[in-house]
């Protein structure tokens, strides 16, 4: 059964996929429609830009399959973390712990700090060790090329979370090597759903100066490119940013996650230094946001600064709490982590990897007044997939 989404308008008939959430979204975005002024700012939004925030708020979601196979059970699963040290990455792998558990797997879980050389190693290590399947979280294919044609090699099957295959367009294109890709709100290839993304924040952005009523802003996006996916949602987010708030400037202030912390915090500490007439910071990440940028923002005493979108972790809301972050942006990876266990508990089944179903998922925004969890807690999924997931593996539907 193919999941239906959950909070989006209705499609047009001859557009599906990705292109059709981004369309229903957006295009109504573009309009000039006179809306009113919103109670906490100083400025007028439009019914569309007040839209985006009403549906930022309550999520831009899909629901998981409602059937599917039941647990295949006794299996071996290696775990490649992208680095535990990072609040993301922990969170993907203790995800997929607790649902390898419910599928009645073992886990071994790699903390490569986000090497690949330490995920290459990982993986030959899986097969060697005769693990049923393997995955990945974070890294691209051409990132781990030897260990993915390793594990094709030796027949053990290689499931992708957050990265790209390397067919994807952005990375020139070529054969994919991934035995399958999480299928997130219709598309195998992550760059749409990291571009869905990048779009969905530049109008909730532009929304949030919107209501600051300040002319011509100027935004600090502080942005990694040298990781695809972020180059991605960073690119989508500029040529948004561009229709969403023609008179906003934007002033990139690049860092590569080889030097983070350092030098990254420093690079972004003399743009804050340079820039004192910045109205907001754009950043992507809420592990970036905590490990090296908070500091700055807060040395500044700048209170009025629009600090978004995150990606809803944990230290992100606690950064709203402190006053230091406007809002951020769920990617819910631990519904993502067992839509993964899905995935591959499908492949163990049988199934063809080329033709898994929609998993489903999105993205959800919190700020100060709107969703944000009790201290400690994670941000809420507008569905309650574990259950849903617990009886398909149980052997009945959701």
């Amino acid at each position: 059964m193919t999941p239906t989404p959950s909070r989006v308008r209705p499609r047009l008939p001859w557009l599906t996929g990705p292109l059709a959430l981004l369309c229903a979204l957006l295009l109504g975005a573009c309009s000039t429609t006179t809306g009113q002024s919103q109670a906490a700012g100083t400025g007028a939004l439009t019914s569309d830009q007040q839209k985006v925030l009403d549906d930022g708020f309550a999520g831009v979601f899909q629901d998981p399959p409602a059937d599917g196979p039941a647990a295949v059970r006794g299996k071996t699963v290696w775990f490649i973390s992208c680095g535990e040290n990072f609040d993301a990455c922990h969170t993907m792998s203790s995800s997929f712990t607790a649902a390898a558990k419910k599928l009645g797997w073992r886990v071994q879980v790699v903390d490569t700090k986000y090497q690949a050389s330490a995920a290459n190693t990982a993986i030959g290590q899986a097969i060697a060790a005769r693990a049923d399947g393997i995955v990945t979280a974070a890294f691209d294919c051409p990132q781990i090329k030897s260990g993915l044609l390793a594990a094709k090699s030796a027949d053990v099957p290689v499931v992708n979370y957050a990265a790209l295959d390397c067919d994807d367009k952005s990375l020139g294109g070529g054969t994919p090597l991934f035995t399958a890709t999480l299928n997130t709100m219709g598309s195998t290839r992550t760059s749409d759903y990291y571009a869905t993304r990048g779009r969905y924040n530049a109008r909730f952005l532009a929304a949030r100066l919107a209501e600051r009523g300040t002319p011509n802003p100027k935004v600090l996006v502080v942005k990694n490119v040298d990781q695809a996916i972020h180059a991605v949602g960073w690119k989508a987010f500029e040529e948004e940013m561009a229709d969403a708030c023609p008179k906003c400037r934007l002033v990139p202030v690049v860092w590569n996650i080889a030097g983070f912390p350092n030098p990254a915090a420093q690079i972004f500490k003399t743009a804050m230094t340079a820039h004192p007439d910045a109205t907001a910071v754009a950043y992507d990440s809420d592990s970036f946001m905590s490990g090296a940028f908070a500091s700055a923002v807060r040395q500044s005493g700048r209170g009025d600064l629009v600090v978004c979108c995150g990606d809803g972790q944990v230290s992100g809301t606690q950064l709203i709490r402190d006053g230091i972050v406007t809002a951020t942006s769920l990617i819910p990876y631990e519904y993502d982590i067992w839509a993964t266990a899905d995935t591959l508990n499908r492949i163990f089944s049988g199934a063809d990897p080329a033709k898994t179903p929609n998993q489903g998922g999105g993205f959800v925004y919190v700020d100060a007044k709107h969703g944000l969890p009790a201290r400690g807690a994670a941000i809420a999924t507008p569905v309650d997939f574990k259950a849903a997931r617990e009886r398909v593996w149980g052997g009945g539907t959701s």
